[in-house]
């Protein structure tokens, strides 16, 4: 991927380094591909758990040129998340203007929608979150954060997590099964990310039984 006449043409505008907000995250993604709302739910729910703000290209109206508008959320932010999920222009410009700028990028991809080996040579490479449901990225999206967050505030985030799971063990035992809906409205979370709360209890101290959709949730017999 070649991105040098890009980055010079950023470049040559001569551009003040913005503040970086250690905070915050860049993303790129189809908007095309999926549906706005289910798609940045996903994020939502982790900026809550991570106190961390998400944007994204669309959400702040500037009088900037686009791409010094896209420059400086990407200069900004501590990082870029960069989901290459059918391989759309804009999302492959961002990031390579990324790679150019000598900035911070993570892929994220369904393979569904884009086929790997699709992907240029020289990114198949590169270490990836590959998900095939909005569960799934938002797991995988959550592993990067706590990666990539100082220490003591991932160890805060996991204790939120194990305090929720604590919850919903005693949920399990004050009841005869629920649904995963159930469990989300009583924690008060998302759907997806009550799954990102139960998913490391199922095989283990919670079993699920029944068909996908009407599954319901118990704890585990001793």
């Amino acid at each position: 991927m070649s991105v040098e006449p890009l980055t010079s043409s950023i470049l040559a505008l001569n551009l003040p380094q913005p503040a970086r907000n250690p905070r915050q995250v860049f993303v790129a993604y189809s908007y095309r591909l999926y549906p706005k709302a289910d798609y940045r739910r996903v994020f939502s729910d982790l900026s809550k758990a991570f106190n961390v703000d998400f944007v994204f290209a669309d959400e702040k109206i500037t009088n900037l040129h686009i791409l010094q508008k896209i420059a400086d959320y990407i200069r900004s932010s501590r990082f870029g998340i960069y989901d290459i999920s059918g391989w759309n222009a804009n999302v492959a410009l961002e990031l390579g203007l990324a790679f150019g700028l000598s900035e911070k990028a993570y892929i994220a991809i369904d393979p569904s929608k884009t086929p790997v080996e699709e992907v240029p040579a020289d990114l198949r490479g590169i270490d990836r979150i590959q998900y095939s449901s909005y569960a799934e990225l938002q797991e995988g999206v959550g592993r990067l954060m706590a990666q990539e967050l100082p220490v003591p505030v991932a160890h805060d985030v996991e204790n939120q997590l194990q305090t929720l799971r604590r919850q919903v063990m005693k949920l399990l035992a004050e009841s005869e099964g629920l649904k995963i809906g159930d469990i989300a409205r009583l924690l008060g979370v998302s759907v997806d990310m009550a799954k990102l709360i139960v998913r490391p209890l199922v095989g283990g101290q919670v079993t699920i039984r029944g068909a996908t959709g009407a599954a319901r949730y118990y704890l585990a017999e001793s």
